[in-house]
């Protein structure tokens, strides 16, 4: 019936688990929970009592081997014929949010969203906090036709077809390369209200990294004519300023203000748009760097 699939990196994955788990218990339905270490250096003990959990498992990757590949991986070795992947630093938002999935068989993808904590976190944990609130959560990304890789289903032979890109190998992307191929093969991917909550664990330092490696993830894609410039907005916006020879002034102001901006990200107040100014100008960085 349901192969729960779970990657993870240096993160305790035991309350996930133990929900999932919990409710999955309830549901009277064959299963398995798969959760892959992708060579942690942290919560490899505490991880390891997932073993355990009755139909479950815990792997540590011999090495690090990437978000696509690890997902992959997962899939592969899943025995039954739907997948659920859900990632690590999430919680589901509602206590049938097993049997909604479940309910929802008869498509061939479902995706149930991201949502926020309610109670923001404190600096310099809240910037990441900010960006699930006004860019991740359902409600924005239903306008923004972008489908959210934290929680979703799919028929196993489905994702044998598309799989995840594995050169991709750092963060970014990956999700919107993956699910551009299943709406390439014709099949529609239904948008559930059965969200995961983000637990904001990525400190504005770590998340601007993740930011950076995202925006050279795009470029890569963009080159290599595996995603079109237009599909983002900092990518279209930065081929309209490249017309216009503008984009080595952003790349000025960028470099000149990005002290700034980092400072700004560590407040108790980070602004989103400074954080879209930061993406964009990172972008006319590299791009002309080349």
């Amino acid at each position: 019936m349901l192969s729960i699939l779970i990657p993870v990196y240096n993160y305790n994955i035991i309350p996930l688990v133990r929900e999932v788990h919990q409710q999955i218990s309830l549901c009277n339905v064959p299963f398995e929970i798969l959760v892959f270490d992708d060579h942690s250096d942290h919560h490899i003990n505490e991880n390891k009592s997932i073993n355990d959990f009755s139909h479950s498992s815990f792997k540590r990757l011999p090495k690090n081997i990437g978000r696509s590949a690890i997902r992959n991986l997962l899939a592969s070795e899943a025995s039954y014929d739907f997948l659920l992947f859900i990632d690590a630093g999430t919680f589901p938002e509602q206590k049938n949010f097993i049997k909604i999935y479940l309910d929802n068989l008869n498509h061939k993808v479902v995706t149930g969203g991201m949502t926020y904590l309610k109670q923001p976190p404190n600096k310099p944990y809240r910037l990441r906090w900010v960006y699930t609130k006004k860019r991740e959560s359902l409600s924005d990304r239903n306008k923004r036709s972008i489908v959210c890789s934290s929680n979703f289903l799919i028929q196993k032979k489905l994702f044998k077809i598309v799989e995840f890109d594995e050169s991709l190998e750092k963060y970014g992307c990956e999700d919107v390369v993956f699910f551009d191929a299943i709406v390439n093969e014709n099949i529609s991917i239904k948008h559930i209200d059965n969200s995961v909550i983000h637990d904001a664990n990525d400190n504005a330092e770590t998340f601007i990294i993740k930011t950076e490696q995202a925006i050279e993830n795009l470029i890569f894609l963009i080159n290599t004519n595996k995603l079109a410039y237009d599909r983002y907005k900092v990518s279209k916006l930065y081929y309209k300023m490249n017309k216009v020879k503008i984009d080595k002034i952003i790349s000025f102001t960028f470099k000149i203000s990005r002290n700034i901006l980092k400072r700004n990200f560590n407040s108790s107040y980070p602004s989103i748009l400074c954080y879209d100014f930061y993406r964009l100008g990172y972008f006319c960085l590299i791009k002309n760097k080349a």
